[in-house]
C-alpha cells in the first residue's frame, strides 16, 4: 500500500478519485464499504443469471427506485400483469421465472398509504416470509433470513434454483454498483459470485460502471471541463444512496487532470445522530427516574415546558439552582418561557417571601432609580410626602425577577451591583442605608457578552449575574416538545377563557408541527388562542391555524443539520458548558468539534 492509499484509508470521509477521462484511479476503504463493494456474507454462491424455472422471491420498498429500474412490464416474466401497479408502490412477490402460466403470489400497497408490507406463503412446501418494515426489507426462506436495511428505498431478492431448490442468489448492499437490481436480473443481466470478504475491483474502470446519478454525473463534467471550479457539500443520489458530497479538481501544470470526490451518506449521518441521541435518551431516562423521587410539591416544576432531552437538561439544572440561594440569569430568545421558568424557580425554592416582577423595558428611564430603590418624601415634586419603597424593598425576604435586564441604564447598573454585593440600598433623596435580603432572578434575550463589549452593560455586573446562568433553547430545537406544549397550552387556554373543550384535527396538528416557531412558546400560545376563538365547533381545523408565514419544508440535509446542532447544544448543557467533556461525550475530534461550534454559532 502506497502513501496516498494509506492517507485515503485513514480519512474519516469516503473518497474516490477519477482521472480526466472518468476512470477510477483511487478509492478508499470507507467508500468501498459505503457502496457495498465488499461482501460480508459468511455464505457463497457462484456467478450466474436467472434461468427458467427459478423461484424469484422479491420485495421492493418503492418500485422503480433502487431496484434496477423495475417496471411493470419486467414483472410479466413472473406472471404478474397487473396494470394497477404504479411506480413507487411497495411490492412483495413470489413467482417462477419464465413460467408465466404458474400463478404468482404478490401483494402491493401505495407507499403514501403505508409504511410496512408483509406477505407469508408456502410455495411447494417451502415456507416464505417477506417483510418491508420500518427501515429494513427481509426475505425469510425456511429459517434463513436475508435482510437489507435502507434509508430511502431498497429491494431484496432471493432466488432458488429451479432444479435443486437451493438458494443461488440473494441481494447484498452494493447491488446497484454491480448492476444486480431485480429489474436488471429480470431483463437478463448476470450476477457476480459472492464469497466471504470478496471485493469488487473498481480501479481502472469507467466510473459510470459503478456509480450512477444524473446530477452527480453532470457536476463531474462541469468540474472536469473547468466550467465550474468545484462543488462542495452538494446533495446527490448515487446508486440509490442519498449523499452529501464535494467534487474537487486535481490540477497539474495549470490544467485539470482529474477530480477527487469526498462524500458522506445521509444514512450514516442519521445513524450517528441516532446513536448519540440514544445515549442521551438513556441518560435522560435515568434522570427522569430520579425525578420521581422528588417531593410532591416539586413535581409540577419537573413537568414544565416538555419532555425533550434538551428541556430535561434545562429543568434539571434550573431545579438544582432553585435549591441554592443564588442569583440566576435566564437567557434565550424572546418567547422561550423565561418568565415562566423564573416563577417556577421561585415556587420550588426553599426561600419564601414575596415574588416581585419588574419588566425593565417598560420603566421610564428617569424614574428607574426611584422605582427600583424607592425615594424619601420631597425627593420629587408632587410625590408622596411620606416617600415610597422601591421594588427591592417590596421583595425583601423573597425574590425579585428583573425581566429584560439588558434595558437597565448604566448608572442604575452601578447601584444594582452595590445591592448585590452589600445587600443594602439607599433611597433617592436619602443617605440612610437599608438592609435587603433579596434573591435576584434576571432574564434577557440580548447577548450580554456583546453588550459588555459595546459598553452598554457593566462587566462586573455581568459576571455577578452570569455565575449561574440557564439558557432556554428555542422551540425549533425542541420539536418533540410540541405535542406536550400544545396539549398543556390548550388546557390553559380553555381555563383562561372558560370555553368548552376544543380539539385539534390531524391536519391542524401537522400544520403546527411543520412550522419553525420564530416567536417560540409565546407565538405558539398566541396562535392557539386565535384558533380557539376562530373555531365555532369543538374541532380546530388547519384553516383556523394562522401563522406569520407558511411552514418551511426543510430538506433532509437541513433537518439533519438542525438535529446535529440540537444534540451538540444539549450535550454542552449536560456537561455544564465544559467543552472538553462535551467533545469526549460526542466522540468528536477537537478540530471537528470546534468547527461545529463555529458552524452552528454555539461558541
Amino acid at each position: 500500500m502506497n502513501i496516498l492509499e494509506s492517507l485515503l484509508d485513514s480519512s474519516s470521509h469516503s473518497i474516490f478519485a477519477l482521472d480526466h477521462d472518468g476512470i477510477v484511479t483511487h478509492i478508499n476503504r470507507q467508500a468501498k464499504e459505503r457502496f457495498g463493494l465488499f461482501n460480508h456474507s459468511s455464505e457463497s454462491h457462484p456467478a450466474g443469471r436467472l434461468e427458467q424455472g427459478d423461484l424469484i422471491i422479491m420485495a421492493t420498498s418503492a418500485m422503480g427506485a433502487d431496484d434496477g429500474g423495475l417496471q411493470q412490464e419486467d414483472l410479466a416474466v413472473l406472471g404478474i400483469c397487473d396494470k394497477k401497479l404504479q411506480p413507487g408502490d411497495m411490492l412483495a412477490a413470489v413467482g417462477v421465472f419464465g413460467e408465466s402460466q404458474l400463478r404468482p403470489v404478490y401483494k402491493y400497497l401505495r407507499r403514501r398509504d403505508a409504511t410496512a408490507l408483509h406477505l407469508e406463503t408456502v410455495w411447494e412446501g417451502i415456507p416464505i416470509r417477506i417483510a418491508i418494515d420500518g427501515k429494513e426489507v427481509s426475505v425469510t426462506v425456511h429459517d434463513t433470513t436475508y435482510a437489507i436495511s435502507y434509508f430511502m428505498s431498497i429491494c431484496q431478492c432471493v432466488v432458488l434454483d429451479g432444479k435443486t431448490g437451493e438458494v443461488k442468489f440473494w441481494e447484498e448492499k452494493g447491488y446497484s454498483a454491480r448492476k444486480e437490481g431485480i429489474g436488471n436480473l429480470l431483463r437478463g443481466a448476470s450476477f457476480q459470485a459472492k464469497s466471504p470478504d470478496g471485493e469488487i475491483k473498481v480501479e481502472g474502470y469507467y466510473f459510470r460502471e459503478f456509480f450512477e446519478g444524473d446530477r452527480f454525473e453532470q457536476h463531474l463534467q462541469d468540474v472536469l471541463s473547468g466550467k465550474v471550479s468545484r462543488y462542495e457539500d452538494e446533495e446527490y443520489e448515487i446508486n440509490g444512496y442519498a449523499l452529501s458530497a464535494s467534487i474537487l479538481p486535481v490540477e497539474e501544470d495549470g490544467t485539470i487532470s482529474g477530480v477527487i470526490v469526498k462524500f458522506r451518506r445521509f444514512e450514516d449521518i442519521r445513524v450517528t445522530i441516532m446513536e448519540r441521541n440514544s445515549a442521551i435518551s438513556a441518560a435522560e431516562r435515568k434522570f427522569r427516574a430520579a425525578e420521581l423521587g422528588l417531593p410532591a410539591e416539586n413535581m409540577e416544576f419537573t413537568a414544565l415546558f416538555g419532555n425533550s432531552p434538551a428541556m430535561a437538561s434545562v429543568r434539571r439544572y434550573a431545579y438544582r439552582l432553585s435549591q441554592l440561594d443564588c442569583n440566576v440569569l435566564l437567557t434565550g430568545e424572546s418567547g422561550t418561557g423565561k418568565s415562566f421558568l423564573a416563577r417556577a424557580i421561585a415556587q420550588a425554592q426553599p426561600r419564601k417571601g414575596p415574588f416581585i416582577t419588574v419588566d425593565c423595558s417598560t420603566v421610564t428611564p428617569t424614574l428607574f432609580e426611584s422605582e427600583m430603590f424607592g425615594y424619601v418624601g420631597g425627593a420629587f415634586t408632587g410625590a408622596n410626602p411620606k416617600g415610597k419603597a422601591g421594588f427591592f424593598e417590596e421583595a425583601d425576604g423573597g425574590t425579585i425577577f428583573l425581566d429584560e435586564i439588558g434595558e437597565i441604564p448604566l448608572n442604575i447598573q452601578a447601584k444594582l451591583l452595590n445591592v448585590i454585593q452589600n445587600k443594602t440600598l439607599t433611597r433617592v433623596g436619602s443617605t440612610k442605608t437599608i438592609p435587603v435580603d433579596v434573591r435576584i432572578i434576571a432574564a434577557t434575550n440580548r447577548n450580554l457578552r456583546q453588550e459588555v463589549s459595546a459598553g452598554r452593560f457593566r462587566q462586573d455586573l455581568y459576571y455577578r449575574l452570569s455565575a449561574f446562568a440557564v439558557e432556554l433553547p428555542p422551540l425549533r430545537e425542541c420539536q418533540e416538545d410540541l405535542y406536550v406544549l400544545i396539549n398543556n397550552l390548550m388546557d390553559r387556554i380553555r381555563e383562561k377563557y372558560r370555553v368548552p373543550d376544543k380539539y385539534l384535527s390531524g391536519e391542524a396538528f401537522s400544520r403546527l408541527l411543520m412550522y419553525d416557531w420564530p416567536g417560540n412558546i409565546r407565538e405558539l400560545e398566541n396562535v392557539l388562542e386565535s384558533a380557539v376563538a376562530l373555531s365555532e365547533s369543538d374541532i380546530i381545523y388547519a384553516e383556523h391555524i394562522r401563522l406569520e408565514s407558511e411552514p418551511e419544508r426543510l430538506t433532509l440535509k437541513d433537518r439533519l443539520k438542525a438535529e446535529e446542532k440540537r444534540i451538540i447544544r444539549q450535550t454542552l448543557a449536560q456537561c455544564g458548558g465544559n467543552r472538553t467533556a462535551a467533545m469526549e461525550e460526542l466522540g468528536l475530534s477537537k478540530t471537528v468539534f470546534y468547527g461545529k461550534l463555529k458552524e452552528y454559532q454555539l461558541s
